[in-house]
């Protein structure tokens, strides 16, 4: 396991459909930084830690889920 100055380097980002529209990002999803991710998408949040990472999405997104890889 990875002490937290690891994952700080790594770090993890939030990605959202592009077209969201409103207050809140449309279809958030976790992603390890420097992971590819479909076009539809784009980061919106990061890189931070897994932690800030869904404590952000439960802030900001309308629908969240993590990637699965």
């Amino acid at each position: 396991m990875a002490d937290k100055s690891d994952e700080r380097l790594r770090g993890y980002i939030v990605i959202a459909l592009t077209a969201s529209s409103g207050k809140k990002y449309e279809d958030c999803q976790m992603i390890p930084y420097g992971d590819s991710y479909v076009g539809t998408h784009s980061q919106v949040f990061g890189p931070e830690s897994q932690k800030d990472c869904e404590k952000w999405m439960a802030a900001n997104c309308v629908k969240s889920g993590k990637a699965t890889s």
